[in-house]
C-alpha cells in the first residue's frame, strides 16, 4: 500500500515552525539552517515532519523524533531501522511524503506554470519531443513528474537521464515503465488546481494508494 501525505505551507512562517527542529538530529538541524531562504527551511522540515507522522502510523514508531536518515550512493534517503520505504517531494506551497509498505517508491510534485516546451527538449526522448510539439493533449508536467518519480524510485536521481527512458502516450495510470531491467508501475494525478503529483512503485498502484491532505496540527509534536 502507498500512503501519500500532503501539507500546505502557504501560511507557515519559519519563526513559528523552527521549534519543530527538535525532531531531527543535531547534524540534520544544522543542514536545514544552511538553506538561505526561510521558505526552503519550511519545506525541508515539513517533509521530515510528514515522514515522522508516517512512521508513527505505519511502523508503530513510538519516538517523537526521527531515526537517523542515511543516503545511498546517489543520495537517495533511507532508514535502516524501518520496514517500509519512503520518499519526499515539495513544490511551491505543497510538501508530500509517500510511505510504501511494498517496496521502493518515488514521488514528485510540481507547480504547473506556462513553459516553452523547446526549453525542455533534453528531458524527453526524440519521440516524446515530437509528441509534445504536435499533440494538443500532451501534458509536460505529467511526463516530467512521472520521470522524476521513476528516477527517485530507481535511486539514481539525475544520475539517470530523463531522456534515457520513454513513457507511454497517451498515459494511463498503472502503466509499466521498464528502466534498467526494473519494471515500475506509475500513477499521476492533478490536485489543488495548479499542481501535478506522480508516483512510481514496484507494485501496482491504482487500487493501492491513499492521498491524505493534512493540517499542520495533525502531525506537529
Amino acid at each position: 500500500m502507498n500512503f501519500i501525505y500532503l501539507a500546505n505551507i502557504n501560511k507557515l512562517s519559519w519563526s513559528v515552525l523552527q521549534d519543530q527542529k527538535k525532531i531531527l538530529s543535531h547534524s540534520a538541524q544544522l543542514d536545514i539552517e544552511k538553506f538561505r531562504f526561510d521558505r526552503d527551511k519550511c519545506r525541508n522540515l515539513v517533509g521530515k515532519m510528514l515522514l515522522l507522522y508516517s512512521l508513527q502510523r505505519h511502523e508503530q514508531f513510538q519516538q517523537s523524533y526521527l531515526p537517523v536518515i542515511d543516503y545511498g550512493l546517489y543520495r537517495k534517503p533511507f532508514i535502516h531501522s524501518i520496514e517500509g520505504n519512503f520518499n519526499i517531494s515539495h513544490a511551491h506551497d505543497w510538501v508530500a511524503c509517500v510511505y510504501s509498505t511494498n517496496g521502493e517508491v518515488g514521488i514528485d510534485i510540481e507547480y504547473v506554470t506556462p513553459i516553452n516546451i523547446i526549453d525542455y527538449q533534453n528531458a524527453m526522448t526524440k519521440n516524446e519531443y515530437q509528441i509534445a510539439l504536435n499533440d494538443p493533449h500532451f501534458d509536460f508536467f505529467q511526463l516530467w513528474t512521472l520521470k522524476e518519480a521513476i528516477m527517485k524510485a530507481q535511486g539514481q536521481g539525475f544520475y539517470l537521464s530523463p531522456s534515457s527512458f520513454e513513457l507511454p502516450f497517451p498515459f494511463r495510470n498503472d502503466a509499466i515503465v521498464e528502466v534498467n531491467h526494473t519494471r515500475w508501475f506509475v500513477y499521476s494525478q492533478s490536485f489543488a488546481n495548479e499542481y501535478r503529483l506522480s508516483l512510481a512503485s514496484l507494485y501496482p498502484i491504482v487500487r493501492n494508494v491513499q492521498v491524505i491532505p493534512l493540517q499542520l496540527d495533525q502531525f506537529r509534536q
